[in-house]
């Protein structure tokens, strides 16, 4: 679980709890500028098949840096349908996947 925190142009994402130690990440900060799409999650997405650093466990948690077919992804995911997907543009990360509490509040703020 994360918290997405949008302050101006500035997007910073805090990974909570436990999940620093299966993410192996505390915090990932982008400007919405690089953002080239955002949205819920098509519960059919799975991370690229190479982690590293990272924990996966099928159908039960993604968490980490992912790589694949020219692509750098970070996932924090339970798979429960609570997740928001970045696709980014001039970032070190091409995706990234997180779940967060409030899924409508967190595109609300992405939006305005």
């Amino acid at each position: 679980m994360v918290s997405i925190d949008v302050k101006g142009n500035a997007v910073t994402i805090s990974v909570l709890g436990s999940h620093k130690l299966w993410a192996f990440k505390r915090r990932i900060s982008f400007n919405k500028e690089a953002i080239s799409w955002f949205g819920k999650v098509d519960p059919n997405l799975r991370p690229p098949w190479l982690r590293c650093p990272g924990t996966h466990i099928p159908k039960i948690i993604a968490a980490g840096t992912y790589y694949g077919r020219g692509r750098k992804e970070f996932w924090d995911t339970t798979f429960k349908g609570k997740a928001i997907q970045f696709d980014l543009k001039s970032n070190r990360y091409t995706r990234i996947v997180v779940d967060t509490e409030d899924l409508d509040t967190a595109i609300h703020a992405l939006s305005s």
